[in-house]
């Protein structure tokens, strides 16, 4: 990766941003050929995340060449845009134009601004089928089948046409019930169970590398060793070239909408929760009790040594057996004994619930090599006065790793910066505090 002699920190440039007809024909006219929209963009935006299984985003037009007209916009043109980042990293990516809206002319009669809204072709491939037939497999056997027959084209070379799946433990013949395919892989990940990664906490996303069906440990597994290093200091200047490459890893703003919500916790069944196994046969109810605190050493997590989220003396209170304000009902189903759906359920309510419960929201310089489901490692500095050591110590809970949930890219003025959602599971231990009754786990 080596840095660009052209672009100043944060900048980009487009390289190709061409629209091209679906279609061969229009009422029995041939239709133009790709037509080259880099000169008419203004703003470009487009948003991945691990909780959404579809590339969007949008771009203003500002248009004096008729192209609704003349080039006959349709909602169905291939979008193909790539584009530069300050490291000479280069992407290609394909869209769909589904949407043209809030059209304005400009003070001059001769120019038009408006949005063109854009969607991976997965997207508008599944919402026009449906699946209705029955598989036998693992989950990930099943799913890698449904892509294939399903989303995998030929015809948009320039798209996300990979599937990553992590392993799923068990053979299960399952019915699809009319649902299309995005919906089906949906549908078979809230039933997919890890033997490796206990939290079974699967996600189904889809970044501008591929596609992926992994558990968050998975994530965390496969992204520590290749984690880009940040750190805050609001102090650096950009603008100096010898901090040119310091500021492309540093971040512009740093901010925590929550850190906890005990209520919360309590209300959503995070840290015990009743697993409510029907047993129509038998006509008895089976209750499975999942507590947090007794199983989260069992899954990895963004920090190697975390800090339990309470005290004992608060678990006993207000955690115990007496105190499930949570539960769900599953029916045991005696045809298809292979259903893990008690094992899945507890170690997934807790694993979510604490990954969505610590975020930040941060804002960096925009890089191609950074994509929703990465992990990063963050370099923060202690927000209090510090002696003896110049403000340089790290605070102990929120440097360290995170998880990226989200990035909306945001390209406009020649200006690339990126808008993350980003989350820890648990805090790291150690730093003041480290010996009192705030660090009980082991």
């Amino acid at each position: 990766m080596s840095e660009s002699q052209s672009l100043e920190v944060g900048q980009f440039r487009i390289t190709r941003a061409d629209l091209k007809p679906y279609g061969k024909t229009l009422d029995g006219k041939e239709l133009v050929t790709p037509f080259s929209i880099a000169n008419y963009i203004t703003a470009l935006s487009f948003t991945e995340s691990i909780n959404s299984p579809v590339l969007f985003g949008q771009m203003t037009i500002i248009d004096s060449s008729g192209l609704l007209d003349n080039y006959a916009l349709l909602g169905e043109e291939i979008l193909t845009i790539s584009y530069v980042d300050f490291f000479e990293n280069v992407i290609t990516q394909e869209f769909i134009v589904y949407n043209v809206s809030n059209i304005m002319p400009n003070d001059q009669t001769n120019l038009v601004h408006y949005n063109l809204k854009f969607v991976s072709p997965q997207h508008i491939v599944s919402a026009s089928r449906v699946i209705q037939k029955s598989y036998t497999g693992t989950i990930k056997d099943i799913i890698q089948k449904v892509f294939d027959e399903y989303l995998a084209s030929t015809k948009f070379t320039d798209s996300v046409n990979e599937i990553e799946i992590e392993d799923t433990t068990g053979v299960q013949t399952l019915v699809i019930p009319s649902l299309q395919p995005i919906h089906t892989i949906d549908f078979l990940k809230r039933r997919s169970y890890s033997a490796d990664n206990k939290s079974s906490n699967f996600y189904f996303f889809q970044n501008r590398k591929k596609f992926k069906m992994l558990t968050h440990e998975q994530m965390i597994s496969d992204g520590k060793p290749k984690a880009i290093s940040y750190t805050f200091d609001p102090a650096l200047n950009a603008n100096d070239p010898s901090n040119r490459n310091a500021a492309m890893n540093n971040l512009i703003s740093f901010y925590l909408p929550k850190r906890l919500d005990t209520l919360d916790e309590i209300n959503r069944g995070a840290m015990i929760l009743d697993v409510v196994e029907v047993d129509i046969l038998n006509k008895q109810y089976i209750h499975n009790i999942h507590k947090y605190h007794d199983t989260y050493n069992d899954y990895d997590h963004l920090d190697d040594n975390v800090r339990f989220p309470h005290t004992e003396e608060f678990m006993d209170d207000y955690f115990g057996d007496n105190n499930v304000m949570k539960s769900v009902l599953i029916f045991k189903d005696f045809e298809r004994e292979r259903q893990q759906y008690k094992d899945i359920i507890g170690p997934r309510f807790s694993n979510y619930y604490y990954l969505n419960a610590f975020t930040a929201k941060i804002e960096i310089y925009g890089r191609n090599d950074l994509f929703a489901g990465d992990i990063i490692n963050l370099h923060i500095p202690q927000f209090e006065d510090t002696i003896g050591n110049n403000g340089k110590s790290l605070h102990q809970s929120l440097s360290g790793y995170w998880l990226i949930q989200d990035i909306m890219h945001s390209l406009t003025n020649s200006v690339y910066k990126c808008q993350l959602t980003i989350s820890k599971d648990l805090a790291k231990r150690g730093g003041v505090g480290s010996n009192s009754t705030w660090d009980i786990g082991t």
